[in-house]
């Protein structure tokens, strides 16, 4: 059985804190590839665990899986 997905509808339409919540985890994940090597090691885990932080919260708000959910297999 498929996996089933949220209709997206148009982005003027979408709630703010939704759309808001995803441009910074989108920036967070970025900030976590681009930083890689150019920080300390301490500063990239802190900086990773802020990225996944947000992606707990989008996936609450979106009712998406949250990542534990997607790489571990639990359900």
């Amino acid at each position: 059985m498929a996996a089933r997905r949220k209709p997206g509808g148009h982005p003027a339409k979408q709630d703010p804190s939704v759309a808001k919540t995803f441009r910074a985890m989108k920036s967070a994940v970025e900030l976590v590839r681009d930083l890689d090597g150019k920080i300390s090691a301490e500063s990239h885990l802190n900086l990773k665990a802020s990225a996944l932080g947000l992606m707990f919260v989008y996936s609450e708000l979106t009712g998406l899986p949250a990542p534990t959910e997607i790489l571990g297999g639990n359900t």
